[in-house]
C-alpha cells in the first residue's frame, strides 16, 4: 500500500461522499490511527545481499516492509543480520530498479516493451541463432547456485553452456578439493582448539553465524591466528595477526607442511590409512624448508615452525581454514595454494573429525517428478571448460565467466543470457567486458540498472525483487560445520511493486514463444513441496518455522566401504597428487610457483582487494543506506602502508593516481584512476588495498555512480589454466600523489 497524503485522502473522501450522498464519518486522524494500529505480518525469506543467504523474517505492515530480523535457528546467521541485509532489504523501494521490460533503442537508451512482445522478439531471435549457428552458441551466465530452470532450457535446446560467476570468486578451491577429496569440507569452529585463517575474513566477507562461533571459541580459550596482508576485521579479534607478503600463501603452507613432516609431527596413521601420493609430495618439497618459505612470505621461519607445532599439538581439533574468494582467485598459483591447504589439513589428520574439518551439513531434498523429454545431444562447451586442448581440468559445473567477449570474438558465442550477475563490474577489465554487446543477442535479467544491462543488453527482463517472490528451498550448509543439516526458503513478503516477473515465469514465457511445449509444468510451490517432502516437512511448516533442521546428525567418520577408504576420488583416498593434472602435462602435487608479477620500483605496489562489512561486490553499490555508511567511514579510500606513503610524500586523505597497463595479444592500453588514500600501519608495505564494492559506472544508478574505484578496473581478463580463475591480484600499479 502506497502512503497517502492528507490532500489525496480528503479528495478521495469527497468523491466517495458525493457518490453515496451521505456524510463521511471518518477523518484523517482516524485514518492515521488505523494505519498505526494495523496488524504486522511476519514472513520468512532469505537475504539476497550475498551468497550466504541468511534466513530472515520480513515484517510487513500496511503492505509495506517494516523491518527484518534474523531467524535464530539458522546456522549461518543465528538470528543476526549484517548491515548489508538491512540495506538490501530497503532497496525494494529503490527508485533505480528496472520497473518493466525494456528494449534497447540506442547507446544507453531503452524503451518500454510488453512482456509478450519481449518473449516473441527474443524467442524469434534465439530460434534463428540456434537454427543457423547451433545451440552450442547459446550461453547462460548466472550467479550460480539454484538456477535449475535455466539448465532445463539449455538441456532442451542442446547447449552445455551453463556458466557461473565462480571463476571470478573461488573455483581454484572447489576444483582442488573435488579432485583431491571429492568433497568440500567445512571448519568445525564450535569444537576447534586452534584456528588458522589465511585470506579468510568472516568479519568483512561477513557471515554472522561464523563470527558468533569464532567469538564463542575465543571465550572458551581457542587460539585464533590470522594471516593476511591487511589487519582485516577478523584479525582484530585474533590472538595473532601475521601480515604476509601478498602472493606468497603457497610458500607459507609449504613451510608448514615441511615442518610437520620433517619433525614427524604429522598424523602418520591417518596418512598411511587414508592418503595417496604422500611420497610424491614429500619428494617434490623435501628442500622447501621453513627458512626458504620465510624468505618469500616475510613471516619468520621460527614463527612458521611454531604455528606448525601448535597445529599439530591441538590436532585433530585444529585446522587451516579452507578459505574462499580471498585465498583462491588471485594468483597463477591459486590452484596449488588450494592443494597445499588440503595437504596441511590432511597431515593434521583432521578430516571428518570434530574440531577439524567436517562434511557440509547438506539436507537430502526430494525431487519433483517430471516427464522425461527427448532432448538433442549437446555440443562442446563454448568456454572450453573440460574440453581437451583448452581447459580440460576446469569444473564443468562452474565454467569460465570472465572471457565472454573472447568467445564472441572467436565465434563461439552468439546469444548470451545474464542472470543475477554483472560481469561489467564483477569481472576483470570492464572496457573489455563491454564487448559483450557485440553478441547477436544479449538478454539481461536483473532487478536494477546495473552496468551489464545498461551497456550491453538488447533486452532487459526485470525479475521480482527477492522480497516479492517465492523461491525453492536451499541448504544452509557450506563454509562452516554444523551438526544437523538445515533448509531455508524464501516466501513473498510483498506484492510486486512493478511490472516484473519471477525467473520461472520469464522462462515459461520465453520457452512458449519458442514453441517449446510444457517445459515447466509446475509452480515454485509444487517444486518446494516435493523438495521439502523428502525432508519430512511441508511448505506450510517451513513458512511457520523459517528454518527446518533435519534431525539426522552429520557423522564424524571417514567414508568407508568394505573396510576401505571410500571418498569419491579415483583411489577412494585423499589424493596429494592429482591425476587429472598429470594427465594433461602438469605436476600432480603443489610446488612453489612465484607470482607472475612483483613490484620493483619505489612507487610500485601489488594491488589487492577485499570486502567491507557493509558491501558485497556490486549488488550493494547503489544502496542509499549502505553508501551513507561508506561516507561516514571514508570507506571508498585506498589503503597504503604509512612507511611507503611517507617516502612518496603522501598523507592521509590525499588524492593519488593509480596507473597500470592492461595488455593482451596485439593490444595494450593504459589505465589511470584517482582515489583518496587512507594511510595506515595496518597493511604490508608491498601492496595497496581497495575495498571491492565501488566503481559503479551505470549512470542510471544515481547513488553509487562514480563513487570510488574498483580493482577490476586494473586487471586484464585472464584465465588460470587448471581451474579457470582470473588471477586478479597479479597486477602491479604505480602510485603517484595528485590527480
Amino acid at each position: 500500500m502506497r502512503p497517502m497524503s492528507r490532500r489525496t485522502f480528503l479528495k478521495a473522501g469527497a468523491l466517495a461522499g458525493a457518490a453515496c450522498a451521505a456524510p463521511v464519518a471518518f477523518d484523517f486522524a482516524s485514518f492515521v490511527k488505523g494505519a498505526a494500529e494495523a496488524p504486522v505480518t511476519k514472513v520468512p525469506s532469505t537475504c539476497n545481499g550475498c551468497s550466504t543467504n541468511c534466513a530472515l523474517w520480513a515484517y510487513v505492515k500496511n503492505g509495506r516492509l517494516w523491518k527484518i530480523e534474523g531467524v535464530p535457528l539458522a546456522m549461518k546467521n543465528e538470528g543476526k543480520l549484517c548491515a548489508r541485509a538491512h540495506g538490501v532489504a530497503a532497496d525494494v523501494y529503490n527508485p533505480d530498479r528496472v520497473t518493466q521490460p525494456m528494449k534497447r533503442t540506442g547507446d544507453g537508451q531503452f524503451a518500454p516493451i510488453t512482456w509478450d512482445e519481449a518473449f516473441k522478439e527474443i524467442g524469434d531471435r534465439l530460434t534463428k541463432i540456434i537454427d543457423k549457428d547451433g545451440a552450442d552458441k547459446v550461453v547462460w551466465l548466472g550467479h550460480g547456485g539454484k538456477e535449475t530452470y535455466a539448465q532445463m532450457l539449455l538441456d532442451e535446446i542442446g547447449s552445455a553452456n551453463y556458466v557461473t560467476h565462480y571463476s571470478t570468486c573461488f573455483t581454484s578451491k572447489t576444483n582442488a578439493w573435488d579432485k583431491m577429496v571429492g568433497a568440500q569440507l567445512t571448519s568445525d569452529i564450535n569444537r576447534a582448539k586452534y584456528m588458522l585463517f589465511c585470506g579468510r575474513n568472516y568479519g568483512g566477507g561477513i557471515m554472522p553465524g561464523a563470527m558468533r562461533k569464532i567469538m564463542r571459541a575465543k571465550d572458551r580459550g581457542a587460539k585464533i591466528v590470522v594471516v593476511d596482508p591487511r589487519l582485516c576485521e577478523l584479525a582484530k579479534v585474533a590472538d595473532e595477526w601475521l601480515p604476509i607478503r601478498p602472493g606468497t600463501d603457497l610458500a607459507f603452507f609449504l613451510g608448514i607442511a615441511h615442518t610437520l613432516i620433517s619433525e614427524k609431527l604429522y598424523d602418520e596413521k591417518f596418512v598411511k590409512d587414508y592418503v595417496f601420493g604422500f611420497e610424491e609430495f614429500w619428494s617434490a618439497n623435501r628442500s622447501f624448508t621453513a627458512e626458504k618459505a620465510a624468505e618469500l612470505c616475510d613471516i619468520p621461519a621460527a614463527k612458521i615452525r611454531a604455528i606448525a607445532r601448535e597445529l599439530a599439538k591441538n590436532a585433530p581439533a585444529a585446522f587451516l581454514e579452507p578459505g574462499y574468494h580471498g585465498l583462491h582467485n588471485h594468483y597463477a598459483a591459486s590452484t596449488q595454494i588450494a592443494q597445499a591447504n588440503v595437504i596441511v589439513n590432511a597431515l593434521l589428520g583432521n578430516f571428518y573429525k570434530h574440531g577439524g574439518l567436517m562434511p557440509a551439513a547438506s539436507p537430502k531434498f526430494g525431487q519433483l517428478r517430471l516427464p522425461k523429454r527427448l532432448q538433442p545431444e549437446k555440443g562442446p562447451r563454448a568456454d572450453g571448460a573440460g574440453v581437451a586442448n583448452e581447459y580440460p581440468t576446469v569444473e564443468l559445473s562452474r565454467g569460465i565467466a570472465q572471457d565472454m567477449p573472447g568467445l564472441i570474438a572467436r565465434g563461439k558465442l552468439k546469444a548470451l543470457f545474464v542472470y543475477h550477475n554483472n560481469p561489467l563490474r564483477t569481472a576483470p577489465d570492464p572496457e573489455y567486458q563491454k564487448r559483450i554487446a557485440k553478441a547477436d543477442l544479449v538478454v539481461a535479467i536483473p532487478v536494477d540498472w546495473n552496468e551489464t544491462a545498461v551497456h550491453t543488453a538488447h533486452y532487459i527482463l526485470p525479475e521480482h525483487y527477492y522480497l516479492e517472490r517465492m523461491d525453492a528451498p536451499k541448504s544452509t550448509g557450506g563454509n562452516i560445520a554444523h551438526d544437523y543439516p538445515q533448509a531455508v526458503m524464501r516466501f513473498p513478503a510483498l506484492k510486486p511493486l512493478h511490472n516484473t516477473k519471477h525467473l520461472l515465469d520469464i522462462l515459461k514465457g520465453l520457452s512458449k514463444a519458442m514453441k517449446i511445449d510444457d517445459l515447466y509444468p509446475f509452480t515454485v510451490e509444487e517444486e518446494a513441496a516435493a523438495m521439502l517432502g523428502g525432508l519430512g516437512t511441508t511448505v506450510a511448516g517451513m513458512k511457520e518455522s523459517g528454518c527446518y533442521e533435519v534431525p539426522e546428525a552429520v557423522k564424524a567418520e571417514f567414508p568407508m566401504k568394505d573396510g576401505q577408504p571410500a571418498l569419491t576420488t579415483t583411489t577412494g583416498r585423499v589424493e596429494f597428487s592429482v591425476g587429472a593434472f598429470k594427465l594433461h602435462g602438469r605436476m600432480g602435487v603443489p610446488v612453489w610457483i612465484p607470482p607472475l608479477v612483483s613490484p620493483k620500483g619505489e612507487a610500485e605496489f601489488r594491488l589487492i582487494h577485499g570486502k567491507q562489512p557493509w558491501h558485497s561486490h556490486s549488488v550493494t553499490s547503489n544502496s542509499p543506506y549502505l553508501m551513507a555508511i561508506t561516507r561516514s567511514y571514508n570507506g571508498a579510500r585506498l589503503w597504503m602502508n604509512r612507511g611507503r606513503a611517507d617516502k612518496l610524500g603522501i598523507g592521509d586523505g590525499d588524492t593519488v593516481t593509480l596507473e597500470t597497463t592492461i595488455a593482451y595479444k596485439g593490444e595494450s592500453r593504459p589505465v589511470r584512476k584517482t582515489v583518496a588514500v587512507k594511510v595506515t600501519e595496518m597493511l604490508h608495505p608491498d601492496c595497496v588495498w581497495l575495498p571491492n564494492g565501488y566503481g559503479n559506472f551505470s549512470p542510471k544508478q544515481k547513488v553509487g555512480y562514480q563513487q570510488g574505484v574498483n580493482y577490476n578496473d586494473f586487471a586484464p581478463a585472464r584465465v588460470e589454466a587448471l581451474s579457470g580463475s582470473c588471477m586478479v591480484q597479479e597486477v602491479i600499479v604505480t602510485v603517484r600523489k595528485g590527480g
